[in-house]
């Protein structure tokens, strides 16, 4: 007869194996741990280039348009900027000064212009001289914009105050609707965001962020040598300056951050 001995593991054996399997498990979950700090400092380098580049082209859009020879810049702080922006373009092809308040008829070109809207109407007092030309500044009360002229679509616009100039409104007169916003570093929920607030509202609306809490927003007013000016009409540039900081910690236990700095050369 054969006889067989069976022997299990010894002690020191079993001991062996776990310490090498939590060898093993340890070095695995380190991986893991570096991955996924190495994803987030990468997801957050990725977010805030897009906040600042998003940030970037909502301000080269909407600076590049203004005219700081025709007033377009209203304001010119450290961290924010107060701009007047065309919204809407249109050209007179009737008037009518007996209603109350006056009417002008503007065929509609692009943008329709809104009841509210504050306007430029271009006045020419006498059509063989320059020097009596003048813009008038006039709000919009309401707008019909199911009238037509010569079959073509139109807006009817009610303009307050227009009659005492009314005779010097002429047809093909340009007018032009134009917002007054203001951009600047807002706080909201806790974060930092560039916002834009309408002259008309108090209240500003978040465009892009978070950023940083402060600076995150920094404009430089330039004349045409690149010299630094506090006087509107002479600005030929405005630099501006975008400054991202996240609440995630890179391989320095540091907070992860980035910046953008461009230069806008607005319509003169």
């Amino acid at each position: 007869m054969i006889s067989m001995t069976r022997r299990g593991f010894t002690l020191v054996e079993l001991l062996v194996v776990v310490v090498l399997g939590g060898l093993m498990v340890m070095a695995v979950y380190q991986v893991l741990i570096t991955n996924s700090r190495t994803y987030a400092v990468n997801n957050a380098q990725i977010q805030g280039q897009q906040s600042l580049r998003a940030g970037l082209d909502v301000l080269f859009g909407e600076l590049r348009e203004i005219s700081t020879d025709e007033g377009d810049l209203l304001g010119m702080g450290v961290d924010s900027v107060a701009i007047r922006t065309p919204r809407a373009f249109g050209l007179v092809c009737a008037t009518d000064y007996t209603a109350s308040p006056p009417r002008v008829t503007a065929y509609r070109i692009g943008p329709t212009i809104q009841a509210g809207d504050s306007i430029f109407i271009f006045a020419d007092n006498d059509t063989e001289r320059m020097l009596d030309d003048v813009w008038l500044t006039r709000f919009v009360q309401s707008v019909d914009s199911t009238a037509t002229c010569s079959g073509a679509l139109a807006q009817r616009l009610t303009v307050p105050n227009l009659a005492s100039t009314g005779d010097t409104v002429r047809l093909g007169a340009p007018i032009r609707a134009f917002l007054t916003y203001t951009y600047g570093l807002h706080v909201f929920g806790g974060e930092s965001y560039l916002a834009r607030r309408i002259s008309t509202s108090g209240t500003p609306d978040p465009l892009v962020g978070p950023l940083l809490p402060n600076r995150g927003v920094t404009f430089r007013y330039l004349d045409s040598v690149g010299a630094v000016t506090t006087v509107a009409a002479d600005v030929a540039q405005i630099e501006v300056t975008l400054r991202y900081r996240s609440q995630v910690m890179n391989s320095q236990n540091q907070p992860v951050r980035d910046s953008i700095v461009a230069r806008v050369y607005p319509r003169n």
